[in-house]
């Protein structure tokens, strides 16, 4: 219990130690580098981050890297086609913590196609024991903020839209735990959906806050012991129904966060073994990409890997190709070593 406790401090400290280093860097005259894309032919290119945790009671951190973040998309060579925030926006899901998005957003132009996932602190919001009050649910908070930061008319938790010719399938979780829930309803909505980006015979790229159970180093590197439930730290109950209607697809791209583990591939021996970008069969004998997020604001160092807040990623697709470009928005600059190429099916 110490040393858990003792990690944390360590990871507030460092957490802090970081957001003061980005700024200061760029005074000292360190070498960013502009988002561009790394090749030509490019017919898709969006950022994607995860777990910001807005909080109006200690916003000098992930308020103000979030405006760091902001302003190296504003800079951007080539302009972002989309923006992606895979849950966790908020702490607490409170209408203040939302608001300090809105406006963050409102101050900055990073693209015209922003996506907003919920995650589960997300759904900790208002009268969170009446997920659909009208009057200040979390559906309906989540709905009013979506309209009012994307212009995104939605109705449920979860929605699709389509940029360049390429589908973005966002799930929501319907209810407020920890982990997902997945209803029946958003199942089959999911199928649907899926079996309608197939057709457009590009990449699909489908985002929950939640990872794929098992994934990237679950449950070890979520609660540190390897007792814990397979389930512990994905989607839970509802993954196998999920996983099943992936595996019919080929060139499946699902994107998640809410680990809070750092970057890391491979080759990296720090910490828990796993890796960022990791594949799962599917119905076909080809590949489904699982990619996580960092967490934005304060990752822990529990959980190993590459430790900087202000991380993500900026994905790029190409005939035949789909690139993943680790970046840390918070200073401006690319981190190649966790780079990643994905060979698409043909």
């Amino acid at each position: 219990m110490f040393t858990v406790i003792l990690a944390k401090c360590v990871s507030a400290l460092l957490a802090v130690i970081m957001f003061i280093s980005a700024p200061l860097n760029l005074l000292l005259g360190k070498k960013t580098e502009a988002i561009e894309k790394a090749e030509d032919g490019c017919k898709l290119s969006f950022a994607a981050i995860s777990d910001i945790h807005l909080d109006e009671s200690f916003s000098f951190i992930s308020d103000g890297m979030l405006e760091l973040g902001f302003m190296d998309m504003d800079k951007a060579k080539d302009r972002l086609d989309a923006v992606a925030f895979v849950g966790d926006i908020t702490n607490h899901g409170y209408y203040e913590q939302w608001d300090i998005f809105a406006d963050t957003v409102a101050n900055h132009n990073i693209s015209d196609r922003l996506f907003i996932i919920t995650g589960n602190h997300d759904t900790w919001g208002p009268n969170r024991d009446d997920f659909t009050n009208p009057v200040d649910g979390v559906l309906p908070t989540f709905i009013k903020y979506n309209k009012s930061i994307s212009g995104r008319e939605i109705e449920n938790m979860y929605y699709s839209d389509i940029v360049n010719g390429y589908y973005f399938i966002c799930l929501g979780s319907e209810h407020d735990n920890t982990s997902a829930y997945v209803s029946d309803t958003q199942l089959e909505w999911l199928a649907s959906e899926m079996e309608k980006a197939s057709k457009t015979e590009l990449p699909i790229f489908v985002f929950f806050h939640q990872p794929i159970n098992g994934s990237h180093g679950l449950p070890y590197n979520w609660e540190l012991d390897e007792t814990q439930p397979a389930d512990k730290g994905g989607i839970g109950d509802q993954n196998d129904q999920v996983v099943e209607i992936l595996k019919k697809y080929d060139n499946v791209f699902y994107i998640s966060g809410h680990i809070h583990a750092g970057l890391k591939n491979e080759t990296d021996k720090l910490g828990v073994d796993y890796a960022s970008v990791e594949y799962m069969e599917n119905n076909n004998g080809n590949k489904i990409t699982l990619v996580n997020l960092p967490c934005f604001a304060n990752p822990d160092i529990l959980r190993g890997g590459h430790i900087s807040n202000g991380c993500g990623w900026v994905v790029e697709a190409y005939e035949g190709k789909v690139l993943f470009r680790a970046r840390n928005f918070g200073a401006g600059t690319w981190l190649t070593k966790y780079d990643v190429t994905v060979n698409l099916v043909k």
